[in-house]
């Protein structure tokens, strides 16, 4: 009887061992990125386009700031998830991101969409 007791006692003192090491460790881990898969909105704006309203993704925070300075463009802000879907006047995707356009003439868009190396798909 005093060995199933004694089993049952290092048994508990191991799980609580064990715990304790797994949430020691969890908290030593670095907060997650909040930023990954968020969307910059903005109005875009250069010496050949726009001002159009537009947002990418997927974009962190530091990227959208860097957006908002990045030539004439303004307004940006960060938020999580993706791009709002309506309201779309086309879908510029490239490799790494897709750049959403809400204002401007869709053939004009898409033409500018190719110089940068994108697909357009018109409305999506």
């Amino acid at each position: 009887m005093f060995d199933h007791a004694h089993q049952t006692l290092r048994r508990i003192v191991f799980c609580a061992v064990a715990l304790f090491s797994v949430s020691s460790l969890a908290a030593q881990q670095p907060p997650a990125n909040t930023d990954v898969g968020g969307h910059c909105r903005f109005n875009l704006q250069n010496q050949w386009a726009g001002p159009f309203k537009a947002c990418i993704d997927p974009s962190t925070a530091a990227q959208c700031e860097e957006t908002g300075k990045r030539d004439q463009n303004s307004g940006a802000t960060f938020a999580t998830g993706a791009c709002p879907a309506s309201g779309r006047v086309g879908t510029c995707a490239k490799p790494d991101s897709s750049v959403h356009y809400y204002d401007g003439e869709a053939s004009s868009i898409e033409v500018g969409c190719g110089f940068q190396g994108g697909t357009w798909k018109a409305g999506s």
